[in-house]
């Protein structure tokens, strides 16, 4: 076979490996922030797992006094939209991220894999973490602390007002937070680590391939 058409078929060989790397990285990015993150900011299905509703409910049992829980669910449903506005950012930070390291793996020698390490996630999971706590207390500015007057029935002294939100901003800013973190952190280690495992898994049978078929092989090829 020509030296030049067996050129050709391998450098199809690596677009078609580099292209399925790529696909990985689509597919896992997109359950990563649709299915994974999305189950931890949006509305929970059952009132007793809403934590910040069930938050806001405690201090008002505490401080005998009554919530209007139509507007409080009004509130905390604008908080969760507006906490979900930073998805799409996220999928397309860990895309280009993952995505340039790829495209610019080049294959010098014969064995060249692409190779997706744990140090290749440091700086994009950063900027997720940072990205979520930003909007996390931008969303609560804006969509709780601006209108829990909302909440509070008439008679509510302003003292008590004044506690409650107190007590709720250093929950959600605190250990709400914290915990929803920690959260996010466990679902992106499984996906990294579902993506590291996979690329691995690629480069295998991209190798295999290339070391065993007629079309690819110099030598087997006459």
């Amino acid at each position: 076979m020509e030296d030049e058409t067996i050129k050709k078929i391998k450098e199809q060989h690596i677009d078609n490996y580099r292209n399925a790397i790529l696909e990985n990285i689509k597919n896992n990015t997109n359950v990563l922030v649709d299915e994974d993150i999305m189950s931890l900011t949006r509305k929970p299905p059952l009132d007793s797992m809403d934590l910040i509703k069930g938050k806001f409910l405690d201090l008002a049992k505490k401080n005998k006094i009554i919530l209007d829980t139509g507007e409080l669910d009004k509130i905390l449903d604008d908080y969760r939209k507006l906490v979900n506005k930073c998805l799409d950012k996220i999928k397309d930070i860990r895309l280009k991220e993952l995505s340039d390291k790829v495209i610019k793996t080049k294959f010098e020698k014969t064995n060249d894999t692409i190779k997706i390490n744990k140090k290749d996630f440091t700086n994009v999971n950063k900027q997720i973490k940072k990205l979520i706590k930003e909007q996390l207390s931008e969303s609560f500015e804006k969509k709780i602390v601006k209108n829990i007057e909302r909440i509070f029935v008439k008679d509510t002294s302003n003292e008590v007002k004044a506690k409650i939100i107190s007590e709720i901003t250093k929950y959600v800013n605190g250990s709400y937070q914290k915990q929803l973190l920690e959260n996010v952190d466990i679902k992106i280690l499984v996906k990294d680590t579902t993506l590291i495992n996979g690329t691995k898994e690629q480069a295998e049978r991209y190798l295999f391939t290339l070391n065993n078929s007629r079309l690819l092989n110099d030598n087997l090829g006459d």
